[in-house]
């Protein structure tokens, strides 16, 4: 994702170290005070426990600007966050080819990497 010079002034660390330097890194999501996680007091200070099932997602606040039909990342694709979208998709929301959707693996190891070479040979 590229953002434009607005979006990276949005999205930047605010912090500035005692010899100057600006921080390099992105600044958290919806943080008043726009700091990222080392500056913003949200570094880890307890033991870590091993990660088990679904890892946590973005804490990015879907985009709904008239780029796409339904919510997206701000900043990604037709999408020019903050700025307004030159281009509009014309996708309707919740449609997708059928062609498109990835098999299990199991079958990929078969040969088959489409859902319609599975379905011809009546795997699925």
């Amino acid at each position: 994702m590229s953002y434009s010079r607005k979006a990276r002034a949005l999205r930047v660390c605010l912090h500035v170290y005692p010899d100057g330097r600006r921080c390099r890194a992105w600044a958290v999501w919806g943080d008043p005070r726009q700091l990222c996680m080392a500056h913003g007091g949200r570094y880890h200070t307890g033991p870590q426990a091993r990660a088990r099932g679904a890892s946590e997602r973005t804490h990015a606040v879907p985009c709904t600007c008239p780029a796409y039909a339904w919510p997206h990342r701000p900043g990604g694709g037709l999408c020019r966050w903050p700025d307004p979208p030159l281009w509009r998709c014309t996708t309707p929301p919740s449609t997708h080819k059928p062609g498109h959707l990835r098999p299990p693996r199991c079958l990929t190891r078969m040969g088959i990497h489409t859902v319609q070479q599975a379905m011809r040979r009546g795997l699925c």
